[in-house]
């Protein structure tokens, strides 16, 4: 029987592995599994030596937060890979972690790696390069332009696609949607994604909500929907949202259902920019962090765009406002200026339909899982 160790740290990551582990169950059933995570792969078969997806974090200086929690997985990871010896060890992003601290001990215990979606590198940290050639015996990307950057250092990789061609489907249709969720269907309806971790919406929803309130001044009669992300407190998003002085609805767990009723939005940068440009959602994108990890990025970043549909399509698709330029003023006159050009929403979600086509055909988690079996096989 052979036994895989996955590492997760945050929770898009641990539903990925939570996917990928059900079908490996299902194609292998003599396969065990251990790790690293969250409750989603926990619920999905696997072992759970440590939770890690609490200490989802935005960038190195607000990891420092965590040292302690981080110690005690490494120290309880070593224990694990040197006595039960897996098979294999399957990184899952988490990049700041997986890299320098789990993939060395990983390969000193003589585990052959694999990295299930590739931290960001090719953006930023370009030195951690050295250790994907030295420890990584494959990666799985998401995205064919990272394939094509793995390619050009030398490093094996397969492209597999992006699971949320599969996973990003409301529960019916645009007019069941506006229904379950008590909208108006003759009203623009705006979404305001402020984040799926609790730093980010700390940040980012007291700014969209007073971008909201301007956006009703200039365009009276407008509702707001706001999906509550899981794993974030409710009074976090009732204490903010009180003092929104406009219709905001909170949803909750019917994140798709919302984004299909969404005739613009405001997306905080991240995974939700694809999951909106799935659904052709005209967007506004912003992001803001500490300023301590702004100022390292900004010196180390390597590309123009920080929104992922830009970053794919590699040309400005969908606006961004970055840190000291993500004012509620801003967001509002560019969604505002978006919402009443129907020539530029036209133009805009034709570019999002090309991202989609960008990113590959359904199935990637199950080509992801015959690619790990054929690593085992080595």
């Amino acid at each position: 029987m052979s036994s895989i160790c996955l590492v997760a740290g945050d929770p898009s990551g641990d539903l990925h592995a939570a996917r990928l582990v059900t079908v490996l169950k299902r194609l292998d059933p003599s396969l065990s599994f251990s790790g690293l995570g969250g409750s989603a792969m926990q619920e999905a078969g696997m072992e759970l030596l440590d939770t890690l997806t609490h200490t989802a974090s935005i960038g190195p200086f607000d990891a420092l937060r965590h040292l302690c929690r981080f110690a005690r997985a490494r120290d309880l990871l070593q224990h694990h890979v040197q006595t039960r010896r897996p098979d294999l060890v399957i990184l899952v992003d988490f990049g700041d972690f997986n890299l320098p601290v789990v993939a060395p001990l990983a390969k000193r215990a003589g585990c052959r790696i694999v990295y299930f979606i590739s931290p960001q590198i090719w953006a930023w940290g370009r030195f951690r390069l050295r250790w994907v050639k030295q420890y990584v015996d494959r990666m799985l990307v998401f995205f064919p332009f990272e394939e094509r950057f793995y390619q050009a250092a030398g490093v094996p990789v397969t492209w597999v696609g992006h699971p949320l061609i599969d996973t990003a489907n409301a529960s019916g249709s645009k007019e069941q949607a506006q229904h379950a969720l008590h909208l108006n269907p003759w009203r623009t309806t705006v979404g305001l994604l402020p984040g799926s971790r609790t730093q980010e919406v700390l940040r980012h929803l007291p700014v969209f909500v007073a971008a909201a309130r301007r956006i009703a001044w200039h365009m009276p009669g407008v509702q707001f929907v706001l999906p509550k992300a899981p794993g974030i407190p409710p009074s976090l998003f009732d204490r903010i949202g009180r003092h929104a002085e406009c219709e905001v609805i909170a949803v909750d767990n019917r994140f798709y259902d919302a984004l299909q009723v969404m005739d613009a939005a405001v997306v905080a940068s991240g995974t939700t920019t694809l999951e909106a440009a799935l659904f052709e959602v005209p967007m506004v994108v912003v992001y803001k962090t500490s300023w301590p990890t702004y100022l390292a990025a900004k010196a180390v970043v390597r590309v123009p765009h920080i929104a992922m549909v830009n970053v794919l399509m590699q040309e400005d698709v969908v606006p961004e406002y970055i840190q000291h330029r993500a004012t509620p003023s801003h967001i509002a006159t560019e969604l505002v200026g978006l919402l009443r050009d129907a020539a530029r929403q036209t133009t805009m979600k034709a570019k999002l339909r090309q991202a989609k086509d960008r990113l590959g055909p359904p199935g990637a988690i199950d080509r992801a899982a015959h690619a790990i079996l054929e690593e085992l096989r080595r």
